[in-house]
């Protein structure tokens, strides 16, 4: 019977709950949101990629050297670490704005796993590649060096 009083009373009671959309949600001063990536400041030192928890970021690169930087923000636990460990300020920072929903058609944890993986074979890749042209260039260089004529007096 006190459940019932109990329902009763609240039917004529204000909502304690947000009436979103037509309120906005509040959104204290220190919400730590969305991290944001400004390309050109950042100096390409993987620290953030290090560093990141559950590993949200990750640096991709191509055969000759230029690197893409990657975030999934369903990984992401927005810690700020990323933020806090980067040595240029303004390359990685947080939003005050809400991660969105992720979708079905994003594929996004799936899709993830195969980036990630990816970017990693991109990067061994590239070293494979510089090594190799280190090789080219010092038996360039052998080579070079074995068909110049040797100066007299040496």
């Amino acid at each position: 019977m006190n459940a019932f009083f109990t329902a009763l009373f609240n039917l004529f009671r204000k909502p304690v709950t947000t009436l979103y959309p037509a309120e906005k949600t509040y959104i204290p001063a220190d919400y730590r949101g969305l991290i944001g990536f400004n390309e050109d400041l950042c100096i390409w030192c993987r620290r953030c990629e290090t560093v990141c928890p559950p590993g949200a970021i990750v640096f991709s690169q191509d055969l000759e050297g230029k690197q893409t930087y990657h975030f999934n923000r369903a990984v992401c636990i927005y810690c700020g670490e990323c933020v806090r460990t980067c040595p240029k300020e303004g390359a990685l920072f947080q939003t005050a704005e809400p991660a969105p929903c992720a979708l079905k058609a994003e594929n996004i944890n799936n899709g993830w796993n195969l980036l990630y993986a990816d970017a990693l074979a991109s990067r061994e890749a590239y070293l494979a590649e510089k090594k190799r042209r280190a090789a080219e260039k010092a038996a360039a260089d052998k080579a070079a060096a074995a068909a110049t004529p040797p100066v007299a007096g040496e």
